[in-house]
């Protein structure tokens, strides 16, 4: 019986993603931007689209939607020479809790450096999404 995650890996149709999301640690950058706050120096965490896709499913414009439901917010780094896009989010908070989510649900490599990729754009919502209450 397959695992949500394992059925998740299954929906994908190109064995090379699924080769490299099983065999290798998903790359997760960790570092700090200028470019979300006034104050400058926040931090960021991204991964590939591939990885982000696995655990939060895709929508958007890039495939960064389910991402952003979660979070309130998405940030897209796109490497224009090869195309590659990393997804991820600002805030020290909401980057350890994007690394942990990635880490239930795969093997993860962090990296304390900017990924090889510019910020092509980010967005927040107007309202954080609620958090669940426990009982």
């Amino acid at each position: 019986m397959l695992t949500k995650f394992g059925q998740e890996l299954a929906a994908y149709r190109d064995p090379d993603i699924l080769r490299r999301m099983t065999t290798f640690p998903c790359p997760v950058y960790v570092f700090r931007s200028a470019g979300f706050a006034p104050s400058g120096d926040t931090v960021v965490s991204v991964a590939p689209l591939d990885c982000v896709v696995a655990v939060y499913g895709n929508g958007g414009i890039v495939g960064e939607g389910g991402l952003s439901s979660a979070f309130g917010g998405a940030a897209i780094f796109k490497n224009d020479t090869s195309g590659e896009c990393f997804v991820g989010v600002w805030g020290a908070r909401n980057a350890s809790r994007f690394r942990n989510e990635l880490r239930a649900h795969m093997q993860i490599a962090v990296h304390k450096e900017t990924p090889d990729a510019r910020l092509s754009f980010w967005g927040a919502e107007k309202e954080r999404p609620k958090k669940s209450v426990r009982k």
